[in-house]
């Protein structure tokens, strides 16, 4: 690799004649018939999952003013007509070490300690490492989770029914309702979320399934986050991480977080360790001094201090670690690793001001010996709303009659806190929330909402969102409006490249009354990230705070920035196992960002995880405004991919600085496959990374890109041919 920046003009730019055709959109490829390797990711559902998140909406839909506004009264007097039973729930998790069932479950899900309270209503179960194998990571393959299914099903003994089960990868969440419930449980949806790097491997993760039983919402999430001792800060981002993308959609058509639930109860494999060495542990655990092992728990440390789980809650511990056991004895780790004992296994809740707090039933761990792990349960006793119908119907009616008698043909007025909104400094990919508080100061009801400017289609600009964008208010009613400014590569590209202003004046309409303006107005900070790469090679200097050179002025060959990150990564993690496949530390990222962005050296944060800047070469790529292979090229890359001939004819075709970053990439993806025995990489799993970031279909185009497995292996192929193949550079 290069020792100085200034090596970076030295790269081979002999692709100079044939980018003399760049403009042409009918590159003519020969297709040949190739070998092609089965490179399907395991998270395409993920993939899709994130592609949908990335931008922020710009289309809206009507809202029904009225409806809503019922609808918050009758949440506001619900308790005039529910009734609340007591029902248990099961809540059970075990990591099976990629084991296949061979012992029988009743100790487990049949505990008598646990029966003896009564029969659970819901059991919710949670495994993690269902499948071990290196294909699980790179396959969609759900089979390992039938024979599992099977197993529950038959201790159950026919006394319940399935209402779902959702997994990924090794992930997989089974729940089962008692059958003279199902038929008032409603709104059943799942969701996952991977939390390696893009999302991909789906080793690491979570998923979730929700469910309305009776009245009471209810969100179940069973994850596997990082391992080992060192790793707290990023067990602490995988949550986040997993309680950032899991989403689900109302009935009304929104949003809703894992957070908008009465009851949340989160399980799994979470690995959090006992910071304290081995022997003491051990002879803590022979005395039964689990206090003061709890003393020194991860996982509750970072609660004590909001780092993680913030609002949650766990029932208390007084059984021993449940990892990590010798597989089919009773003795711990015995192997060179000597793993330290540890509670990885752990269940805790969380529960809505708005609902009833749960009742602890038991918090314990069951002694099934086939795994490196002992599953654990917890069981719960929850209230459950059901509602009254006659004196639901009667608030009903009396809410119309509120809102009849409220209504008149006079003016309505109403008065908002400002007209001027600065949300100051914005960075990429950062949201800021500002908001707006509207009140109704006349005399009668008012409705508003907002409403594009003349001749525009939308209410504001791409980079900005309104919520809610109308309602309606009775006399001296108040409503808040939240107004979220957020820059993606999709809308980057203005401030980044163009210099364009933020700015933006919104229309906030009242029905039969006057229109208010609100102007907007913020100061995005220049950044590589969700730029170009024509861009970034006219900055010889840092582009916070400095401009291009002239276009008559010889520029760089590839982005100094991309040369700093691959540079810091070749001299400091070659080696590393997990690399480009275990996730970054947020915090971490943000500062190499700052440090990409004004020219201070990496030294100057301190000590950096080798995988967050592994994460900051991904993410770098993935938010370019167009990607290393063009989008007018997507179609042509898919259908050159099955030829090696035919993928070197279509990258010299690429404009002359992606033709550069190109093969400055696959050089050094090259030279990483020369430290596999160290960093246990393949040729496979980098082609399915990095062709997602390389090569993405235009969002914007009309066309419907696929992101199925056909075409993930295609976008791999490619790659993989320049991977494998030295005659290709």
């Amino acid at each position: 690799m290069t020792d100085n920046v200034s090596d970076i003009n030295n790269i081979n730019n002999n692709n100079t004649q044939n980018n003399n055709n760049n403009n042409n959109n009918n590159i003519i490829v020969e297709d040949f018939d190739g070998v092609s390797k089965e490179v399907i990711t395991a998270s395409i559902d993920a993939i899709n999952h994130n592609s949908l998140r990335n931008s922020m909406p710009t289309l809206y839909k009507s809202v029904d003013v009225n409806a809503q506004w019922i609808a918050n009264k009758l949440k506001e007097r619900e308790n005039e007509f529910i009734e609340k039973k007591n029902m248990i729930i099961f809540l059970g998790t075990w990591n099976v070490n990629g084991k296949k069932p061979q012992e029988s479950l009743d100790a487990w899900l049949k505990d008598p300690q646990v029966v003896s309270l009564g029969q659970p209503d819901i059991y919710a179960i949670g495994f993690q490492e269902l499948d071990l194998t290196a294909e699980a990571l790179l396959l969609k393959d759900v089979s390992r989770s039938l024979p599992w299914e099977q197993h529950i099903s038959n201790t159950l003994q026919g006394d319940y029914v399935k209402l779902l089960t959702k997994q990924l990868v090794g992930i997989l969440l089974c729940v089962y309702v008692k059958k003279e419930h199902r038929q008032h449980i409603t709104q059943v949806q799942s969701d996952i979320a991977a939390v390696g790097i893009m999302g991909m491997m789906g080793n690491k993760g979570g998923v979730a399934i929700r469910f309305s039983f009776y009245n009471t919402s209810i969100c179940i999430i069973n994850s596997h986050l990082n391992a080992h001792l060192e790793n707290t800060q990023r067990r602490n981002q995988d949550m986040r991480d997993i309680s950032k993308t899991i989403k689900f959609t109302a009935e009304d058509g929104r949003l809703l977080s894992i957070y908008d639930h009465d009851q949340l109860f989160w399980i799994g494999d979470l690995n959090y360790r006992i910071q304290l060495p081995d022997h003491e542990v051990k002879e803590r655990i022979k005395k039964k001094e689990y206090h003061i092992l709890l003393e020194h728990d991860q996982l509750l440390n970072q609660m004590k201090v909001n780092a993680a789980f913030e609002g949650f809650r766990e029932p208390p511990i007084s059984f021993a670690p449940t990892y990590k056991y010798d597989a089919g004895t009773e003795d711990y780790d015995s192997s060179e690793k000597k793993r330290t004992p540890a509670w990885c296994d752990r269940v805790l809740w969380k529960t809505a001001k708005t609902a009833e707090n749960v009742a602890l039933m038991g918090y314990r761990r069951h002694e099934l010996l086939s795994s490196d792990h002992r599953p654990v349960s917890c069981s719960f006793l929850i209230k459950i709303k059901t509602v009254i119908p006659d004196k639901r119907h009667k608030v009903y009616q009396e809410t119309i009659k509120e809102l009849d008698k409220k209504e008149n043909d006079s003016m309505p007025d109403a008065a908002i806190s400002t007209n001027s909104i600065d949300f100051e400094q914005i960075r990429f990919m950062v949201p800021v929330v500002k908001n707006i508080v509207i009140e109704n100061i006349g005399q009668v009801i008012a409705r508003f909402q907002f409403i594009p400017k003349l001749d525009e289609s939308s209410l504001c600009k791409s980079w900005l969102k309104i919520s809610p964008i109308a309602g309606m208010m009775i006399p001296k009613e108040k409503i808040n409006i939240e107004l979220t400014l957020y820059v993606d590569s999709l809308s980057s590209q203005a401030f980044n490249v163009l210099g364009e202003s933020m700015d933006d004046i919104l229309i906030l309409h009242l029905e039969n009354g006057k229109d208010y303006f609100i102007s907007v107005s913020g100061t995005f900070q220049r950044t590589c990230f969700g730029n170009t790469l024509e861009s970034l090679v006219r900055y010889p200097h840092p582009v916070r705070n400095n401009i291009p050179i002239p276009p008559e002025q010889k520029k760089l060959s590839i982005p100094k920035e991309l040369w700093r990150i691959i540079d810091y990564i070749y001299n400091n993690g070659m080696k590393e196992e997990g690399l480009f496949i275990e996730s970054g530390v947020g915090k971490e990222m943000e500062l190499i960002k700052d440090c990409l962005d004004t020219g201070e050296n990496f030294s100057s944060i301190g000590p950096l995880s080798i995988h967050s800047m592994a994460e900051i070469l991904i993410r770098f790529l993935e938010n370019l405004c167009e990607p290393v292979i063009p989008f007018q090229m997507y179609q042509q890359a898919l259908d050159a991919s099955s030829s090696s001939i035919s993928c070197k004819t279509l990258v010299s075709h690429l404009p002359a600085v992606n033709y550069n970053v190109f093969f400055y990439l696959i050089s050094f993806l090259s030279e990483v496959l020369t430290y596999q025995q160290s960093n246990k990489l393949t040729p496979d799993q980098l082609a399915i990374i990095f062709s997602t970031v390389l090569l993405r279909p235009n969002p914007s185009s009309p066309q419907q890109y696929q992101t199925d497995a056909a075409t993930i292996k295609k976008k791999a192929d490619l790659i993989l041919h320049f991977l494998i193949s030295k005659d290709l550079m």
